[in-house]
């Protein structure tokens, strides 16, 4: 029986990991935040650290961490340590593209690649 029992926890933290962040009763703030960044399910949310969230992530801000923090603790989770992050990514939008673009600033030409 220990191999049910096994099967039964892999599959438990698997539908833990499926559930929407609604679930988790964050403030509207935080649940739209999360939502227009592409992190939609728990397991979404844990797999990015404190640090992710807070550079990534505009709208949130230290409250609104703390407050998705403590919801994960009712859960018995937490977000992911700085070093174990995985990466959910999607491509980046074309204003998302030109916003960085434009935060860089004009490329910086070396000697040898300006034209003369």
């Amino acid at each position: 029986m220990p191999d049910g029992q096994q099967t039964w926890s892999t599959r438990s933290i698997e539908l833990q990991r499926a559930r929407p962040i609604s679930e988790l009763r964050l403030p509207a703030r935080a649940t739209n935040s999360l939502a227009r960044h592409g992190v939609n399910t728990v397991g979404q949310l844990i797999a990015r650290s404190r640090q992710d969230l807070k550079n990534e992530i505009h709208g949130l801000g230290i409250g609104s961490i703390s407050d998705i923090e403590g919801a994960l603790k009712q859960e018995g989770l937490s977000l992911a340590s700085s070093g174990r992050a995985l990466r959910y990514t999607r491509p980046l939008s074309r204003h998302a593209r030109n916003h960085r673009a434009w935060l860089a600033g004009p490329p910086i030409l070396k000697e040898a690649d300006r034209v003369q």
